[in-house]
């Protein structure tokens, strides 16, 4: 661990990573915050995924029970998904990252603070557990169906048409509940450069997302209040 670097940010890919730091760069979040996905860390078994963000809590967590660590503060973002499938949907995202802090003394009742989530430890010395379910910490979802809703003016007719040719599809390959990725993956396609994912959307110069949506300042506002309390 970089002792310079005290505040870390868990996310599932390499693509949510990228994604995140742009995010913290536009908002000067970045010297702060190093963002990370659970291979970065190379823990023992550790992979990339929702599971693996959670997992990773099993090594990550008792970093902040040492005074002297270098790592301070601790938040996650990752996908609620679809309840019912695969253990997905919001309260069921939340159980499973409770069930696990829950045997590193985080016994307490999640809060909602700053629009965030925020799991405090039995000690109150001790720093909480940042959380963020995609949406919107409440509805079942993914990163995609956040970006659907912050997507620019300017954007709207070609992601529309991305939209209306994914559910024109006959044969489509992918489940109902990838409807999203899909229209965002398939707008993401016809963009200058082909093939863009969502870490681009809001690369520096060329961003698709209106990052002054209220419900876009809403996770800046968690981000910052979470790592500067």
């Amino acid at each position: 661990m970089k002792k310079h670097i005290p505040n870390v940010l868990i996310v599932e890919g390499s693509n949510d990573k990228t994604f995140f730091e742009n995010l913290c760069k536009a908002y000067n979040l970045n010297v702060h915050v190093k963002v990370s996905n659970p291979l970065d860390f190379s823990f023992s078994g550790a992979f990339n995924s929702k599971r693996g963000v959670i997992d990773s809590l099993d090594h990550l967590l008792p970093f902040l029970e040492d005074a002297d660590s270098a790592i301070q503060k601790i938040a996650v973002i990752l996908d609620a998904d679809i309840t019912g499938e695969n253990r997905g949907g919001f309260k069921e995202t939340i159980a499973q990252i409770k069930e696990k802090t829950s045997k590193f003394g985080y016994k307490e009742v999640h809060k909602y603070i700053n629009n965030g989530v925020e799991i405090p430890h039995s000690d109150k010395g001790m720093n909480p557990l940042g959380v963020w379910i995609m949406p919107n910490n409440k509805a079942d979802g993914t990163i995609e169906d956040w970006i659907k809703s912050k997507i620019l003016a300017s954007e709207t007719d070609l992601f529309n048409h991305a939209c209306h040719t994914v559910k024109d599809l006959t044969n489509k390959k992918f489940s109902q509940n990838s409807i999203v990725k899909a229209e965002i993956a398939t707008w993401l396609a016809w963009q200058n450069q082909p093939g863009r994912t969502i870490a681009y959307a809001l690369k520096d110069g060329e961003e698709l997302l209106d990052i002054n949506h209220e419900s876009f300042k809403d996770i800046i506002t968690w981000l910052k209040a979470f790592f500067s309390e």
